[in-house]
């Protein structure tokens, strides 16, 4: 099989036909915001593999997703631990 001496970029030329043969896209809504809710009172506990991830007191949750509304996040899931 022969193959050209140049590379055609007739598929690269503008930003149109770049999004439409583009293959994978993300934005902020396609993400979901991982909430773990715990027993007591004022507890914000890290969760090591998670980083940036807490368990969170349920007096503490609504100002978390007060804050993930205010990133753009569309979505949480909430996990009771």
């Amino acid at each position: 099989m022969l193959f050209p001496d140049y590379r055609p970029r007739r598929l690269r030329r503008n930003e149109r036909l770049r999004s439409m043969i583009r293959e994978t896209t993300l934005s902020v809504d396609d993400f979901i915001y991982p909430l773990f809710v715990t027993h007591g009172k004022g507890v914000k506990k890290p969760i090591q593999a998670m980083p940036g991830i807490s368990q969170l007191s349920t007096d503490l949750l609504t100002g978390e997703i007060k804050e993930i509304n205010n990133l753009g996040i569309p979505a949480t899931a909430i996990r009771n631990t």
